[in-house]
């Protein structure tokens, strides 16, 4: 794996860049109105951590509305079934809530992180994990943030997951989390192109990323940015 997605799947914040004036897309913190229904009963506990989530980490909440609108489509492509759909949006919503017990000092360094500093950015899945399974009824979605930091060859954390041991929902949160990690205006390493970040994608998938779920979602690219199908195939 190369260090530009190495860094994009574990890195630490996202930042404006130096001399970089133009504004960070303005999506929403919910990219669309969620209605946990089936899967949580304690959807005004979802609700109240998203807005601590915007109101301490507004950069991160923008990247998580953004995650969310791609994992949600990306399911919807699989053929997924609503309450799967679900399922996978209000987790990609809330994937990166566990960064809320970093230090400011960790998210927001200007530098390179030490081996301490990664072990701590390393914990928030399941950190994030463990405030959601508080709440009655949402396991599954505790689930689908713990791992999404699996590989698919294993060698991910927080519990060396691999292949299908992986919940499905994680996998998916994965591909989107890459993707948008890379193209975003605002994120913490150079920007790629829509072609370059489908390129590493698919450079990776089979180790990092679902190989199947890699091609729906480039697929689903193409759909929507006609332009890039030549660039990325």
């Amino acid at each position: 794996m190369s260090a530009a997605l190495a860094a994009v799947t574990t890195g630490p914040a996202r930042r404006p860049r130096g001399g970089d004036r133009r504004r960070a897309p303005t999506a929403p913190v919910v990219a669309r109105p969620f209605d946990a229904g089936e899967l949580c009963t304690g959807r005004r506990r979802l609700d109240a951590i998203l807005r601590d989530l915007a109101r301490r980490d507004p950069a991160t909440a923008r990247h998580s509305a953004a995650v969310a609108r791609y994992a949600h489509e990306l399911a919807a492509a699989t053929g997924a079934v609503a309450p799967r759909r679900r399922l996978v949006h209000v987790a990609a919503l809330l994937h990166d809530v566990g960064k809320l017990n970093v230090p400011r000092s960790i998210l927001q360094a200007a530098g390179p992180l030490s081996e301490l500093d990664w072990a701590i950015v390393r914990c928030h899945p399941a950190a994030g994990a463990e405030l959601v399974a508080r709440l009655p009824g949402c396991e599954s979605i505790a689930q689908a943030i713990r791992h999404h930091h699996e590989w698919i060859d294993g060698s991910g954390y927080p519990g060396g997951l691999a292949g299908a041991e992986i919940p499905w929902a994680s996998r998916v949160i994965s591909v989107a989390d890459a993707y948008e990690a890379m193209t975003a205006r605002d994120s913490y390493v150079q920007r790629k192109s829509g072609a370059a970040a489908v390129a590493e994608l698919r450079r990776v998938a089979g180790r990092q990323l679902d190989a199947a779920l890699v091609e729906h979602f480039v697929e689903l690219v193409a759909e929507q940015h006609p332009g890039r199908r030549r660039a990325s195939v």
